[in-house]
Order: C-alpha cells, then sequence, then structure tokens
C-alpha cells in the first residue's frame, strides 16, 4: 500500500512539474518573438509595430513588402510560411491562403465587439482597417492647364490624359489588383479588357507599390494616379498640392485583415498578437493613419462616407491568377 501511494505521490508531482514546464513554455512563446508579413505603408509600419510590442510584450520582426510580392513568397514558402502571421493584407489573398490549407483556425475573445462582417466566422481572418481605390489629381498642374479633374473612371480615357497617368503593376501591387478588378466587376470582363486597353495608352509608368503614385503625383511629376486613399491623404495633409477623387461609379475597397499561419513557430505569441490588434486601444493607434477602423465608434481619418460598390473580394480571390495573367499578357513592359 505503501508502494502504490509513494508511486502515485511521485506520478503528481511529475506530472505537475510537467504542467509548470508545459504553462512555462507556453509564457515563454507567447512573450517571444513573432515574425509577421505586412504590406503596411512606411510610415505606419513602425508606429504599429511598437503599438502591439508595447501593449502584449511581444518582440515583433516585420517584414515589409507589397501584396503581390507577399503572395509569391508564401506561395513559394507553402506549407512551411517563414512567418508567424501576416498583418497587413488584402482579404482576397487570405481568402486564397485559407483556400490552400495554409491558416490556423484561432477564435479570439478580443473581438467579440467588432461586426462579425470583419472577421471570418471560423477564425481564418480578421479584419482590422478597409481602405479604398481611388484617382489622385495635382490641382497645381490641372490648374496650370485648365483641365478640370476627372470625375469617373470613365474620364481616364480622354486622349488629353496620355502620359500624364501613373498607376501600379497589378503583379506586385494589391492596390493594382483592387483597380483592376473594380474595373471588371463594374464593367464586365469584356468591357473591362477594352477599358484597359485604352487606358493603357494614357499610363506613363507603372509603379512597383500602390502607394508610389500618390506620391509622384503629389511631387508633380504626373498629373493623375490610381492608387489609394491614404496615399493622397497623407500627402495632402503634408501640404501637397494633391487631392482625391472618387470616381462616380464607385470604387472597389479592401478589407485589410490580419491572419495566423499554420505553420507558425510562436502560434502562442500569434495569437496574442491577434487578440491586441482587435481591442479598442489599439484601433485608435489605427485611426490615426488609416481611412477606416472596424472598431465600433473609433473615427477615422476619412470623415466621409465614399462611393463604394458592391465589391466581391471571393470573386476576386477565385479569379486573381487569371486575371493578372492576361493582364501580364497583355500590358506588361
Amino acid at each position: 500500500m505503501r508502494k502504490v501511494l509513494v508511486l502515485a505521490v511521485s506520478l503528481f508531482v511529475l506530472s505537475m512539474s510537467f504542467l509548470v514546464f508545459a504553462s512555462s513554455e507556453s509564457k515563454e512563446k507567447a512573450s517571444g518573438t513573432v515574425k509577421y508579413y505586412t504590406d503596411n505603408d512606411e510610415s505606419e509600419l513602425d508606429v504599429f509595430a511598437e503599438a502591439i510590442s508595447k501593449g502584449t510584450g511581444l518582440k515583433l520582426e516585420p517584414l515589409r513588402m507589397s501584396s503581390g510580392e507577399a503572395w509569391a513568397r508564401v506561395e513559394a514558402e507553402a506549407p512551411n510560411v517563414g512567418a508567424d502571421l501576416h498583418f497587413g493584407w488584402p482579404l482576397s489573398f487570405a481568402l486564397m491562403a485559407k483556400e490552400k490549407g495554409l491558416l490556423m483556425k484561432y477564435k479570439s475573445p478580443a473581438w467579440k465587439k467588432i461586426p462579425d462582417q470583419y472577421k471570418d466566422p471560423d477564425g481564418y481572418w480578421y479584419g482590422w482597417s478597409y481602405w479604398f481605390a481611388c484617382i489622385a489629381v495635382n490641382t497645381k498642374l490641372l490648374n496650370e492647364k485648365g483641365y478640370e479633374p476627372p470625375k469617373s473612371w470613365m474620364d481616364l480615357l480622354d486622349p488629353k490624359w496620355k502620359g500624364e497617368i501613373v498607376m501600379p503593376n497589378p503583379g506586385t501591387s494589391g492596390t493594382a489588383f483592387l483597380a483592376v478588378s473594380t474595373i471588371m466587376q463594374l464593367f464586365g470582363e469584356e468591357k473591362g479588357w477594352d477599358y484597359l486597353a485604352k487606358l493603357h495608352k494614357n499610363v506613363a509608368q507603372y509603379t512597383k507599390s500602390g502607394s508610389a503614385p500618390g506620391q509622384l503625383v503629389a511631387q508633380g511629376e504626373y498629373m493623375l494616379g490610381i492608387t489609394w486613399d491614404q496615399a493622397v491623404e497623407k500627402r495632402k495633409n503634408e501640404g501637397y498640392p494633391v487631392q482625391m477623387v472618387i470616381p462616380k461609379e464607385g470604387t472597389g475597397y479592401v478589407l485589410d485583415i490580419a491572419c495566423i499561419y499554420k505553420s507558425a513557430r510562436n502560434p502562442e505569441g500569434a495569437k496574442k498578437f491577434i487578440d491586441y490588434i482587435g481591442t479598442k486601444e489599439f484601433q485608435e493607434v489605427v485611426a490615426k493613419y488609416r481611412s477606416k477602423v472596424t472598431y465600433p465608434g473609433v473615427e477615422a481619418l476619412v470623415k466621409f462616407n465614399p462611393k463604394l460598390m458592391n465589391y466581391d473580394a471571393k470573386w476576386a480571390s477565385e479569379n486573381r491568377s487569371r486575371i493578372m495573367a492576361e493582364w501580364k499578357r497583355r500590358f506588361a513592359q
């Protein structure tokens, strides 16, 4: 009987030691280094990282690249993606990653107050902000020419804009793909390709990133640019003669998401990261840099409600490879 009691006590002590070790290891991982890929603009990347690090105690190692570059990298690395999570990526890419079975399911309790439309019902992705495509206009250059700003997507086809439009390359930029898929969804594919062929005649340059056209237009190198809202708002606030135009047909928008990779080396830390970005505290930081955030009641930079089309992110995800291959065949320089 004494031997049985001693054995039971020994097993209890051993099991408790294991639990303490496992708990310690889990805490260590949760407070360790989290590596993530991001397409955050350079102006906001460090601010967001510092806020997350301060709010979670995590050490962060971000790697910035454009959305298209990130997808190419993830596909090449799969199934062992070289980051624990992705923070700052258009929803369409997350849907493709989910379809390929690359994402980890995690239902974060911190996201209860954020509406269901901004998060995956099974916990595969979380939308923390959203942004939209727009046209950047250099008001000084237009005034010098006596031109009226374009009011619609169709206005960009006017021959007077030949050599005066800059837009990102859909092969490397999520912003550019948003613009292309917006055109396809607004006009249908047949008319959409016809539109892009005519637009191509007016485009002077295709940039690598989605923010570059906003900067180039602000600096006066081109009159017009197809870009995203904050690339315009940021330069406008800095005093550049640039303004944003929302085409009257409506514009596509992107839910910016975060997701954990199934191959994450620090899943506990990644979960802690996800929890924190769903807090009001963090989204108030984001609101100082982004158009819209998803936490109810937090007002971001864009005070007006832009005319948004009924953008189908699922269609964009399912057709991205085909559309981009065709775009490259037709227009790549």
